[in-house]
């Protein structure tokens, strides 16, 4: 009869034997960080260990290290698929607080091309790529604009529940508007 020690022995036996083919990548990390530890000047050391972590930054599907920190780590094998550069995930759209808080750079907003004033006050702005928006909300406040179109930057996002917002080079004022064409 076999006792539960025995038992118990048999079964980390045969766990220990298995371990290594269960081997995660951040076990990988860590071999390739302790194989860079022969390494005595500290500037290759740490390029050494940032080429370690290269298994992790391939799994995670993030940019490869340079291909020099690589080679770095003794025994770990470069292979040229793993030096191309590996494209980044798309980027997520900003949430609702995101376009609130973004900052757009006024000097790259493109110029008005025409505006006009309606009956109601209300004003419409033609960009210079064509776009055209209306003031929905004339309560928001109007606009005082004297000079040349070509002259005001104008910023548009989207809105958080429809429609766009609206900023101009005139000032920090945001005016609700819809897109005409």
């Amino acid at each position: 009869m076999i006792s539960v020690r025995t038992t118990a022995f048999m079964a980390c036996g045969i766990a220990s034997l298995a371990a290594p083919a269960f081997a995660d990548t951040r076990d990988d990390v860590l071999a390739g960080v302790a194989r860079c530890g022969v390494i005595r000047d500290d500037r290759v050391w740490l390029d050494c260990v940032y080429g370690a972590q290269q298994p992790m930054r391939a799994k995670l599907g993030l940019t490869p290290a340079p291909e020099l920190q690589q080679r770095l780590v003794p025994g770990m094998n470069v292979a040229p698929s793993q030096a191309r550069a590996v494209a980044p995930p798309p980027r997520k759209k900003p949430g609702f607080f995101g376009r609130i808080l973004a900052s757009t750079d006024m000097d790259s907003a493109p110029r008005m091309a025409a505006y006009r004033f309606e009956k109601n006050g209300a004003f419409v702005v033609t960009l210079e790529n064509g776009q055209e928006y209306r003031q929905t909300d004339v309560e928001g406040g109007t606009v005082n604009w004297n000079r040349q179109p070509s002259t005001y930057r104008v910023v548009v996002t989207e809105a958080a529940f429809g429609g766009y917002n609206m900023r101009t080079s005139e000032g920090p004022h945001i005016f609700r508007v819809a897109r005409v064409r």
